[in-house]
């Protein structure tokens, strides 16, 4: 391989550090709209539970399983999006790095390019990847909640609802 210019160094960073960026706002838009999409989901589906419809106990279950897969299946995505996310920021990190934008006077005079907290990968409680998987799990316990407590088939309802026919003692007025 023959020996690169700094110029082209800096252009290759330079495109680097651009793909990063991109990657990241890409990773954060796919985890937030597919959380939208199963938080649609969720809205359809907790509508059919409390538009007085009635439910078999079969039903309760598929519905219960459906709502379980679907969280599963969520947060591993939410969590394979943020190793990804992880990585990229690490890559962008390594990045602003050897452009020097962490050293202080390089670009402007006394204070760094980018705040130097930029340059640690510490995660947040606020960052998507925590608040994301904390809202699909109020949103899957809210479903099972309205799942079990909508009312149980005609046909099961009635059976409770009977009044329970007394033996022994008869009242003849």
């Amino acid at each position: 391989m023959t020996d690169m210019t700094n110029e082209q160094k800096f252009q290759v960073l330079m495109a680097e550090l651009q793909e990063r960026y991109d990657s990241s706002h890409k990773i954060r838009d796919r985890s937030t709209q597919f959380t939208l999409w199963i938080s649609g989901m969720a809205i359809g589906l907790s509508w059919l539970l409390v538009s007085e419809a009635v439910l078999s106990t079969l039903q309760k279950v598929a519905i219960t399983l459906l709502t379980l897969a679907l969280y599963f299946g969520a947060v591993f995505l939410i969590r394979a999006l943020h190793k990804g996310a992880h990585a990229n920021r690490e890559a962008m990190i390594r990045t602003e790095r050897a452009l020097g934008m962490y050293e202080k006077g390089l670009y402007l005079q006394d204070v760094t390019l980018l705040p130097t907290q930029y340059g640690h990968t510490v995660p947040k409680w606020s960052h998507d990847s925590c608040t994301l998987p904390i809202w699909l799990t109020v949103v899957a316990v809210a479903l099972l909640i309205l799942t079990w407590t909508t009312p149980c088939s005609r046909k099961q309802q009635s059976e409770s609802t009977q009044p329970q026919q007394q033996t022994g003692v008869h009242n003849h007025g």
